[in-house]
């Protein structure tokens, strides 16, 4: 097993409401880690949408994972076992991205499984949990994910929230609403995606995403417009 003199980092993005918006957030991390010691691993088998949207990173820091058996059901112990295999790898941060489904099944294993935390404190891993949020029609369902998270976490997780701006430039009240209870919980709030999807820059930023660009791949406009994004939302990753 390999030691190191601190903990490792596995920060885990998650939501089960589907289209909040997660790989988007995926991808805009992974412009703002460039640092060769960091590995994202595509683990939303129903899409393998970061598959595509982080080929800018590589085969040497990209892997994909298949956790759902044919049922689309997560094989929990096969995520524990990935989980163990990291251990022996050569990277200290490890960015995943799951999938609705794998993100359902999420507080299973946490509750009834395994003592979650003793495990990752084993394998010398800090997890971190990072809850996207979408607004609009996708609000109450992915609140009702985040409430369940934090109670199965019970505190013995950080749990970033994650709001997604994109999702609730129509309801302002929504964002405040969330923002408030995130506060009230003691939980970190933080917000991504500050554009509009019918804007110039924003329509070239999200067919940039969907081709996997790197920074440099984008004009300079939409590159300038997004590294605004990425140091004001993503400032450490």
């Amino acid at each position: 097993m390999k030691k190191t003199s601190e903990k490792r980092v596995i920060a885990i993005v998650a939501q089960a409401k589907g289209g909040s918006g997660k790989s988007f957030f995926t991808y805009c991390q992974s412009l703002s880690v460039p640092e060769e010691n960091s590995l994202f691993v595509d683990a939303d088998s129903s899409t393998q949408t970061s598959s595509r949207q982080l080929k800018h990173l590589g085969q040497d820091r990209l892997e994909t994972i298949s956790l759902l058996d044919n049922r689309d059901v997560l094989v929990r112990d096969t995520f524990l076992g990935y989980m163990e295999s990291l251990v022996e790898s050569n990277f200290e941060k490890f960015y995943m991205d799951l999938g609705a489904p794998e993100s359902e099944q999420i507080p299973a294993l946490i509750h009834r499984d395994i003592p979650f935390r003793e495990f990752c404190d084993e394998l010398g891993f800090e997890v971190i949990f990072n809850i996207i949020i979408g607004g609009g029609g996708a609000y109450k369902a992915s609140v009702d994910y985040l409430q369940k998270m934090v109670h199965v976490t019970d505190g013995k997780f950080k749990i970033i929230v994650r709001a997604n701006l994109k999702t609730f430039n129509q309801f302002p009240d929504l964002l405040a609403e969330l923002e408030g209870n995130c506060k009230h919980m003691n939980l970190t709030f933080k917000v991504f995606g500050a554009f509009e999807s019918g804007t110039l820059l924003g329509g070239l930023i999200e067919d940039g995403c969907r081709k996997g660009y790197s920074l440099t791949d984008y004009s300079p406009g939409a590159r300038i417009r997004l590294k605004k994004e990425l140091k004001e939302n993503f400032k450490n990753g």
